[in-house]
């Protein structure tokens, strides 16, 4: 069934359009997918995918939900299991092709037809609830959902669907939220380039320009080269110092992860949590067992009175363990930038001076608000004296997951479990699995490869500006901005061995904001307190909730 994860983001990302947009009713069109070879339609569904738009299967007069599409890697079919369309995906589906395709902005229910992929297919009686192999070549028509601009009075556009590293790229729902981000990277692998995540995450001022470590899924081109792709996807300016690859050669039966300073760890055993309570009541365990599957721990309104969500995780532990190394897979949630979009709104015209303002201030003041207001993930070690603070976890952006270890000093616990604590402010991050090694570091190997070649989109050389840490940026100000980044590096021969990729960045990134309304000072003075940022989420969760409630009784 539609799972409750997937719920809460349609609720967030319908809610976001309500809260952009103002009118009662606007329109929205089937636009029919181009599809002029095998390998650009799959890439244009797979960027879809990416995007999380909902793909729903048009079996004749039948409709399923796809449920967690795979595309093959010759891009002529996909792999999913079949499911029923919930009510709230069915405005398109009851209205029909000669409807008036109008929907209300106000209600969350029919926004989320904005979110929609139909696949149309003669009749197959084998498409039926469950497993499900999609043959592209036998799909007759292939509609994205987007909002109709010309019946439409609004002048800005959800649907907007435009070809940035080669592929569609940009995630129309997160453009439409004004989301805050950083730069977007995508490595080379099974032929052609994909969507990895975003690098030094909340890096939003000069002074806050920080390294970031991002495990990478790529394989070398038939030259031998490793391509990496960093680009802007959305309304800032991003400047990049440096992009180091880090090839770490290690056992076949192991993985190396890196920590936040970019310290490798070598992890072979990992053990699942034994336990994870969220709130000290709700059982989130099974969440975490297993990475990449769909199930995340997520926070929800349950919250204590100062508006954190705190997770207690038990693991065993050997008795002579002195140390461990706790493995996380975990993003931030959009619900955290539907969030600072607001804040930011709250300046108006006056943003762009406030800017200018936070650019002069020591860093330490400014990240000593982002951890008064509870945004970074906060890890803790149960001691014989009582909780002891390891790390923030500094954001990491929503589009994808991400792993990292956090290194724990166990010298202190004389327990034969290890408990860990991971608090934030209110729905502010999604954690996909959760792990503990307790094993010794294996050998590895670790080569550091500076760019041989870096082009922009012009196809102009910018490797002057990547090749080393040196304050001096390469500044991509403007969306469509690509830099194309090759590595030479020799090939793997020893059989017994495995490689995992890490790209070593440096930079930060600006927000691109032209508020017309004046500012909202008696808003904005809130945000001075400690524990404003998550309180004020939690309020606006609750007014999504009730009216996502009112919109679930009206369709009763």
């Amino acid at each position: 069934m539609f799972t409750q994860l997937k719920l809460t983001r349609c609720l967030v990302l319908s809610i976001t359009t309500i809260l952009l947009f103002t009118g009662c009713h606007s329109y929205y069109m089937a636009s029919q997918l181009k599809r002029n070879s095998t390998s650009t339609t799959g890439s244009a569904i797979d960027s879809l995918r990416l995007a999380e738009r909902y793909f729903i299967l048009r079996n004749g007069g039948d409709a399923y939900y796809m449920k967690n599409p795979v595309l093959s890697s010759d891009q002529t079919s996909i792999e999913c299991t079949l499911d029923t369309v919930p009510f709230y995906h069915q405005v398109y589906l009851q209205k029909g092709t000669t409807g008036n395709k109008k929907y209300s902005q106000s209600n969350v229910l029919e926004s989320s037809v904005l979110n929609e992929v139909h696949f149309h297919i003669p009749p197959d009686k084998t498409a039926l609830p469950g497993p499900y192999k999609l043959q592209l070549d036998q799909v007759q028509k292939i509609e994205v959902i987007e909002k109709d601009r010309k019946r439409t009075t609004s002048s800005y556009v959800i649907g907007a669907l435009g070809y940035t590293l080669g592929v569609l790229a940009v995630v129309t729902i997160i453009v439409a939220a004004t989301k805050s981000s950083c730069p977007f990277v995508s490595a080379y692998t099974n032929g052609s380039f994909s969507l990895q995540g975003e690098i030094y995450g909340g890096a939003i001022y000069p002074q806050m320009a920080r390294h970031d470590y991002m495990p990478l899924k790529m394989q070398p081109l038939n030259d031998g080269s490793l391509q990496v792709k960093i680009s802007n996807e959305l309304h800032e300016k991003q400047y990049t110092d440096m992009a180091e690859l880090w090839i770490v050669t290690h056992d076949k039966n192991s993985k190396v992860l890196a920590d936040e300073k970019g310290n490798l760890y070598n992890v072979s055993d990992p053990k699942p949590a034994t336990s994870c309570l969220l709130n000290r009541k709700k059982d989130m365990t099974a969440a975490l067992t297993n990475a990449d599957d769909n199930y995340l721990m997520y926070m929800d309104d349950s919250t204590a009175l100062n508006a954190t969500n705190e997770a207690t995780l038990h693991f065993n532990k050997p008795a002579a363990a002195k140390k461990g190394k706790l493995i996380l897979s975990l993003k931030n949630s959009y619900f955290l930038d539907l969030l600072y979009g607001e804040l930011a709104k709250g300046f108006g015209s006056y943003y762009s001076t406030y800017i200018i303002q936070q650019r002069k201030k020591p860093v330490a003041e400014l990240l000593q608000w982002t951890k008064d207001q509870q945004i970074p993930l906060e890890v803790s070690v149960k001691t014989i004296s009582g909780w002891k603070k390891i790390t923030d976890i500094t954001t990491i952006g929503p589009l994808a997951t991400r792993q990292i270890v956090v290194p724990v000093d166990l010298s202190e616990n004389i327990e034969t479990f290890t408990a860990i604590k991971l608090s934030s402010g209110f729905m502010f991050w999604e954690i996909d699995y959760a792990a503990m090694d307790f094993t010794e570091d294996n050998n590895f190997t670790v080569q550091k490869l500076a760019p041989s070649e870096a082009t922009d989109e012009l196809d102009k050389n910018v490797l002057p500006y990547l090749a080393k840490e040196d304050a001096i940026y390469l500044s991509q100000p403007a969306i469509g901005n690509v830099a194309t980044i090759v590595y030479k590096a020799s090939p793997l021969t020893d059989a017994t061995k495995s490689r995992t990729y890490i790209l070593h960045s440096k930079g930060y990134y600006e927000h691109i904001r032209d508020f017309k309304n004046p500012p909202n000072v008696a808003f904005l003075n809130q945000f001075k307190k400690a524990n404003a940022f998550p309180m004020f989420g939690v309020s606006l969760y609750k007014k999504m909730a009730a009216q996502n409630n009112l919109s679930l009784t009206a369709s009763h």
